[in-house]
């Protein structure tokens, strides 16, 4: 794409967690120069099998561990920072290594980019969690954010940490806020929790909540198309984007899908309590990122099969 900025020499925080992984895939394809940071408290080395020998692989605490020393030893252009406390009930059980994982780790990076490389692009991968519950119609990056669990707000005041080093010292930062994604290696929340659950018992699925709920999922290669791009052509000035397929389902809808995929036929029922801290409908406006360019091209039927191929695997 012409004014596409080159991404050469790359570090991936968080980079052997589920989108951390296959921001890294997209990149070794791409032939950059990758060096990934994480501490595989969550994320599994085993995600980059793959890319492993192409690879720069260390083991790295974003709180604990020396990030001027990493900046300074990785001269890196570009900066993907998908380390994070990704998960809401974690949050909920440990509001406090939440904040850690998810404010001060972030803190710590933009205080050592700023000292050490301010010419580091940074793309933050933040969190539609930072909206809350969501009313049922589109949400655009302006909406008033009001989250509902701990995850929700340590990511947000992390958003607003790398929006504030943008327009304060003029570091060069962008975030996307991911609504609901799946795929391949992911190994948590409603998707993996279906696959799991059918496989147990084949003939029934209990549901949480009422069935209603709804979620705009987009699967994890549209995402990582979504992360690049605005690496590559966002505005470099703090600004925030929304990063969705804009195809809302339903819960009831997604367990019939999934089932199907599954060639499964089960009987569903429904506990009629939604889980603690999690929105009840997340609908987005991607207005913003498709002005430059975003266009998701895998839909659920693709999307999910290719899923459920890597789960029975």
């Amino acid at each position: 794409m012409s004014g596409e900025r080159q991404m050469q020499r790359v570090l991936v925080t968080g980079g052997a967690g589920f989108i951390g992984s296959h921001i890294v895939d997209a990149l070794v394809a791409a032939d950059a120069d990758v060096t990934v940071a994480d501490n595989l408290s969550t994320g599994f080395a085993e995600n980059l099998n793959a890319v492993a020998n192409r690879i720069r692989l260390v083991r790295f605490d974003m709180v604990d561990d020396d990030i001027e020393r990493l900046l300074r030893a990785g001269r890196f252009d570009t900066i993907f920072h998908a380390a994070a406390n990704a998960y809401i009930p974690t949050s909920i059980e440990n509001p406090e290594g939440d904040l850690r994982d998810n404010i001060v780790a972030t803190h710590r990076l933009l205080a050592a980019m700023r000292k050490i490389s301010p010419q580091t692009t940074l793309l933050y991968v933040s969190t539609a969690a930072v909206y809350g519950e969501g009313s049922g119609v589109a949400i655009n990056e302006d909406e008033l954010t009001r989250p509902v669990s701990p995850y929700g707000v340590s990511k947000l005041a992390a958003e607003l940490y790398v929006t504030l080093y943008a327009r304060l010292y003029g570091l060069r930062t962008n975030s996307v806020r991911l609504f609901s994604v799946y795929g391949p290696r992911l190994r948590k929340q409603v998707v993996w929790d279906f696959m799991n659950r059918l496989r147990a018992n084949p003939d029934e699925l209990v549901i949480n909540g009422d069935g209603t709920e709804e979620r705009d999922l987009n699967h994890v290669r549209n995402v990582v198309a979504a992360v690049l791009l605005v690496a590559g052509r966002g505005d470099l000035t703090g600004s925030v984007y929304n990063v969705a397929a804009q195809d809302s389902v339903s819960i009831d809808r997604l367990a019939r899908m999934l089932a199907e995929a599954m060639g499964m036929t089960p009987a569903f029922s429904h506990t009629g309590q939604a889980r603690l801290g999690h929105a009840r409908s997340w609908k987005a406006d991607i207005g913003r990122i498709e002005a430059l360019g975003y266009s998701p091209q895998v839909g659920y039927e693709e999307g999910l099969a290719e899923t459920v191929a890597w789960f029975r695997r």
